[in-house]
C-alpha cells in the first residue's frame, strides 16, 4: 500500500447503524461546475460496496447516472444480492437529500496480483511521461474547476494538438498518462485499484477534439478491472466510435507502469449542444 492521499480521504465511507447504509462527505475538490465528477462518485460507491463484500476487488461495475450530485453529505445504500465463494454481486445507490443520484451493480472477486496473462492487448507505444504535455484545457481558464488539480493528465503531442483544436480533421482519439496529482500526494494512492474508476472517467470528453468544451453528462458507464495495478502513473487511450444525434460513446483502456492492461471502460454520454 502507498501513502494516504487526498483521494483516499475523499472517497472514505463510514458504516451507519442501519444495515447496508454508509455515509460519505463528498469533497468539493472533485466538482466540475456544480456537479461532482462521475468517476469520483463511482470510486466512493466502490468503497462502500467493498466494505460490504467478502472480496477485495471490484471486477465488473455498471452505473447509471440519474441526476447530478453536489459536494457535501451523501448516503450510499448497499445490498449484497449474492455472496459466492468466487464472486459477489452488490447493488449500490448513492443518494443526496433523499433522491438517488447514481445507481449501480458491482461484481466483486479477488484478482491474483501475480497472475500471468495468457493473452493481453499490448500497451500503446507512448513517449515517456516527461515528454508529454501536462495539460487540461480547463486549467487555463478563469475559475477553472477544482477537479483539474485533483488528477494529473499528460497527453501525447498529437493528442495535445487535437485538444487545442489545431487539427483540421480531428479524430476522437486521445492517449497519455493519468495519476493522482502531486498536489494531492500522488502519483499513487494507498490502494491503486481503488483509483481505477476515477482514472477511466477523469479525462476530458473525447469529443473535445471537435473544437469546444461541451457539457457531456454520462448516462451509463461500465468498467472492468483486468489486473491489479502497480503503484504509479497509468497509461490510457480513449476513443469514440460514433457521435450522432447528441449522443456519443467513449471507450477508455488503462495500463499500469509495467504495461499490464488493468482497466477497460465504455460509456454512453450526451453531447451537449
Amino acid at each position: 500500500m502507498g501513502p494516504m492521499t487526498r483521494f483516499d480521504t475523499a472517497t472514505a465511507v463510514t458504516a451507519s447503524s442501519d444495515e447496508g447504509l454508509y455515509t460519505a462527505d463528498l469533497d468539493s475538490g472533485y466538482l466540475i461546475g456544480q456537479a461532482m465528477n462521475g468517476g469520483y462518485l463511482m470510486a466512493v460507491m466502490q468503497r462502500a460496496a467493498l466494505e460490504a463484500s467478502p472480496h477485495p476487488h471490484a471486477v465488473s461495475s455498471s452505473f447509471h447516472f440519474l441526476r447530478p450530485a453536489a459536494d457535501g453529505a451523501a448516503e450510499v445504500q448497499v445490498e449484497v444480492l449474492k455472496a459466492g465463494r468466487t464472486v459477489a454481486t452488490v447493488r449500490v445507490t448513492l443518494r443526496q437529500e433523499g433522491k438517488p443520484r447514481v445507481t449501480g451493480t458491482i461484481a466483486t472477486a479477488e484478482v491474483d496480483a501475480g497472475a500471468v496473462p495468457e493473452y493481453t492487448v499490448a500497451a500503446p507505444q507512448l513517449p515517456p511521461m516527461d515528454q508529454c504535455r501536462l495539460y487540461d484545457p480547463r486549467a487555463g481558464v478563469e475559475n477553472a474547476p477544482p477537479f483539474t488539480r485533483r488528477v494529473a493528465q499528460f497527453y501525447t503531442e498529437d493528442s495535445w494538438q487535437r485538444l487545442l483544436g489545431r487539427e483540421s480533421d480531428p479524430v476522437p482519439d486521445l492517449a497519455g498518462y493519468v495519476h493522482v496529482s502531486a498536489e494531492d500526494g500522488g502519483p499513487a494512492c494507498d490502494d491503486p485499484a481503488l483509483f481505477l474508476p476515477l482514472a477511466v472517467d477523469a479525462l476530458p470528453p473525447v469529443i473535445t477534439v471537435f473544437g469546444s468544451w461541451r457539457w457531456a453528462p454520462t448516462v451509463e458507464l461500465t468498467w472492468h478491472m483486468r489486473a491489479v495495478p502497480q503503484p504509479g502513473p497509468l497509461m490510457f487511450s480513449s476513443r469514440a466510435d460514433a457521435v450522432n444525434d447528441g449522443w456519443f460513446d467513449e471507450t477508455v483502456d488503462v495500463w499500469d507502469v509495467k504495461g499490464t492492461l488493468v482497466a477497460q471502460s465504455r460509456q454512453l454520454a450526451r453531447a451537449g449542444r
